[in-house]
């Protein structure tokens, strides 16, 4: 997938592949730490245990000019190649806009599906 996006001007960055456990939990430490709100945190980050990134079948994605990992890379052409060619690939957005598991809408995360 790389790849093929290089072929058409695109270049994808992996940002985020396989999690521990562990790290999970050392984000949402963390993340209480700073003083944000439980329910806030679990919107976008998964509870230890139920993320994808512990199959090692989840990437986050940015482009050369955005490695945030948020909303705004929707706007990048790296998303919309994503959009057009990623189930070509076997990927899938695992968290669109109003999903039905309630996750706040993450453009950066693929599932690799196969």
């Amino acid at each position: 997938m790389h790849a093929a996006a290089a072929r058409e001007g695109v270049q994808l960055l992996p940002l985020s592949g396989f999690r521990s456990v562990a790290r999970q939990t050392a984000i949402i430490r963390r993340k209480l730490a700073e003083g944000q709100a439980l329910p806030a945190i679990l919107r976008l980050v998964a509870a230890p245990g139920c993320s994808e990134h512990h199959t090692g079948r989840a990437l986050d994605l940015g482009d050369v000019n955005h490695v945030g990992l948020d909303v705004d890379f929707a706007q990048t052409p790296a998303f919309r190649w994503l959009e057009k060619r990623a189930a070509q690939f076997g990927f899938r957005l695992s968290y669109p806009r109003k999903n039905r598991h309630g996750i706040g809408y993450e453009p950066w995360h693929w599932f690799w599906q196969g």
